[in-house]
């Protein structure tokens, strides 16, 4: 059996918070741990939250923050616990007696997976709360879990059961979500293959607070309401559509937005006309949505179903043991247990390393000497056969973190295990190779502040270093919405050394991709940029070092990187060729990649001819794709004279040296 964490998140809760720890408490199969969030009540919730603690010390620990967000509430509970699962359960919710133990029963089934149990809705009926059926829309028999989500049917989060695996996988809650938080945690899980479990044992009871309190899902019509719906929307339609599989629920999402569409209609006009375009545009064909329908009316009539099996509309039954348990005046003690703080760095640096522990020194030094001191530095050492944790034992820096992947698994993974483990609202990457300016985390952070939510990343200028000597200077230019930029070429320099992100992105974006054998990095500022703005320091704050000038065996280690590189970009490119096309740029990559495999390291014209035919057939009058059909089947001597009629004589030296 997994252990169980449940979090609490918990703001001016003092009517319900006794009834919802009592439930968990009297669990045939009891948690490992109960962790309460007080975030800024200003009732007693916080002092009943002691009391229950005190009484219980072994098992309730509280926090207290000021965080104003459940979703911020849930992720520090989940950093501080240790179970093996975990149950997000709201404070004035309450669970059946068998239900952690039903749940955990359905886990078992898929240890990396999602488990949840039928639900009830709470509702006080005179002096006496009675169980209801649950509030959601149907869901159809053969609709998958996620389409259903989409259109309206759902799981509160009391009723769901999370491996850890399956939440570290997704990065949590997203923090910049005002509303369906729940549902957008869902259906990024769904979205990414994590395998849901329903199991008809146990019973979740979701509480309707009575008229006067109004709880978050009551403000889903208000202005802040309806853009935090279009908000969790966008984000999912633009997740389908980067996995390819939002053919697959264009109906449902069609369908979404028009509920969007019809509850703005009298609110704002904008979002009305927004979320009826987005409807419009995944609208199915006449036929199809008629037959969709037609299914539709006969099931509703004759097997629709809530949650995993049908509950009859006119259900509804006494809970005894809930109007008989603990409540705000009886839950005290005069034992009042301590409350707990988190201090949580502002930036976690991560730097991965592998095999090159005589270079981590200058890389440590740089950030050790940052001006901004507030920092985590998480050394993520995948499996190296030299000794990086002697180089670390030198400083003596509490803030130095050194964790070791148990296998050799690529800096992809390396740094995706580092913003799991990261603590911090911004995530700032080092080669281990590389080093920084004293002032740049503290010129990004600044920066950050002083700009809006959209901005997701905020990268520098570099410097090139080749044999101590300043090779290259590389200015930032580029910000804002620079998605159609990206897919033509990466526009940070120097890896991910120059980058600095809101953690929170990963919420939406996802991690590095550890299936591509280079260029990750690049993937990730491409996918980044389709969700968010990027911003500039535009000074060189990083020193890249390029020690590929000084090994050893220089031409082979080039021509390995090359190699890498250049199957990396085939790969990218079948990942993001839709988007290409779309764009309109698909040849500009194209013929990047030809130029690229007729570098003289390289000198692979079999293959640059193929990617200059391509990139042809989609852009038969772009002069750079006709510039690489002459360079690729031509000798260089006609090539050089037609560069000249195309570019002009002062731009032939300079495109010369791309190919």
């Amino acid at each position: 059996m997994p252990s169980i964490s449940v979090i609490i998140p918990c703001h001016n809760a003092e009517k319900y918070l006794a009834e919802a720890v009592t439930s968990l408490l009297k669990q045939s199969l009891p948690p490992v741990e109960i962790i309460i969030i007080d975030d800024d009540s200003d009732d007693e919730s916080i002092t009943i939250a002691r009391q229950l603690s005190g009484e219980n010390s072994d098992k309730i620990r509280v926090y207290s923050e000021v965080f104003r967000s459940a979703p911020k509430s849930r992720n520090l509970g989940a950093s501080v616990s240790i179970g093996d699962a975990l149950m997000f359960m709201d404070a004035d919710d309450v669970i059946g007696p068998d239900t952690l133990e039903a749940l955990s029963d359905a886990l078992m089934l898929e240890q990396n997976g999602v488990a949840a149990c039928p639900w009830l809705r709470l509702e006080k009926i005179d002096a006496s709360w009675l169980a209801k059926p649950p509030s959601c829309a149907l869901r159809w028999p053969g609709q998958d879990a996620l389409s259903a989500w989409l259109t309206g049917w759902y799981y509160p989060p009391s009723s769901i059961l999370w491996s850890r695996e399956a939440f570290t996988k997704i990065g949590g809650w997203d923090e910049e979500a005002t509303i369906n938080q729940d549902g957008d945690i869902i259906m990024r899980a769904l979205a990414q293959g994590i395998r849901f479990i329903e199991t008809n044992k146990g019973t979740a009871y979701y509480r309707k607070l009575p008229s006067g309190q109004e709880s978050l899902s009551g403000k889903g019509k208000t202005l802040e309401g309806l853009k935090g719906r279009i908000y969790v929307l966008d984000k999912i339609a633009r997740m389908l559509d980067e996995f390819d599989i939002q053919k697959k629920y264009q109906d449902s999402l069609s369908r979404a937005y028009r509920v969007v569409a019809n509850d703005a209609n009298k609110v704002d006009k904008k979002i009305h006309s927004d979320a009826n375009s987005k409807q419009r545009a995944y609208q199915l064909f006449y036929l199809k949505s008629f037959f969709l329908k037609s299914t539709r009316w006969w099931t509703r009539y004759s097997k629709g179903i809530r949650g995993t099996k049908p509950t009859p509309d006119n259900f509804s039954e006494r809970v005894d043991w809930l109007n008989e348990s603990v409540t705000k005046e009886q839950a005290g003690s005069s034992a009042l247990a301590s409350v707990l703080k988190v201090k949580l760095p502002t930036v976690s640096v991560i730097i991965p390393v592998y095999n090159r522990a005589h270079l981590l020194h200058r890389a440590l030094d740089s950030v050790v000497a940052q001006t901004f001191k507030d920092i985590e530095i998480l050394v993520i050492d995948d499996c190296s056969r030299d000794d990086p944790y002697s180089v670390i034992k030198e400083y003596n820096d509490f803030r130095i973190k050194y964790i070791r992947q148990k296998e050799n698994r690529g800096v992809a993974e390396a740094r995706n295990r580092g913003l799991r483990e990261a603590q911090a609202s911004f995530v700032a990457f080092l080669d281990d190779d590389d080093e920084w300016y004293p002032e740049k985390i503290a010129k990004q952070v600044a920066l950050f502040q002083k700009s809006s939510s959209d901005i997701g990343v905020v990268y520098t200028g570099v410097e090139t270093i080749c044999d101590g000597e300043i090779k290259d200077l590389f200015l930032a230019s580029y910000r804002g919405n620079i998605y159609p930029h990206m897919l033509v070429k990466n526009l940070l320099h120097a890896g991910a050394s120059s980058a600095m992100i809101r953690k929170n992105i990963i919420r939406s974006v996802g991690f590095f991709d550890e299936t591509l054998p280079a260029v990750e990095d690049y993937d990730y500022w491409l996918r980044i940029s389709r969700f968010y703005s990027f911003d500039f320091i535009e000074e060189p704050l990083v020193r890249y070092h390029d020690i590929r000038t000084v090994s050893t065996d220089t031409d082979a280690r080039r021509s390995l990187n090359i190699q890498a590189n250049l199957e990396a970009r085939d790969q990218f490119y079948l990942k993001h060729q839709v988007q290409m096309r779309r764009e309109g740029v698909a040849h500009l990559f194209l013929t990047q990649s030809a130029n690229r495999h007729m570098t003289s390291h390289w000198n692979d014209i079999k293959t640059a001819r193929r990617l200059a035919l391509k990139a042809f057939f989609h852009a038969p009058t772009s002069r750079n794709t006709i510039v690489a059909l002459v360079a690729a089947f031509l000798p260089r001597q006609l090539v050089n004279k037609i560069r000249k009629f195309l570019y002009g004589v002062d731009r032939v030296k300079n495109k010369s040296s791309n190919i």
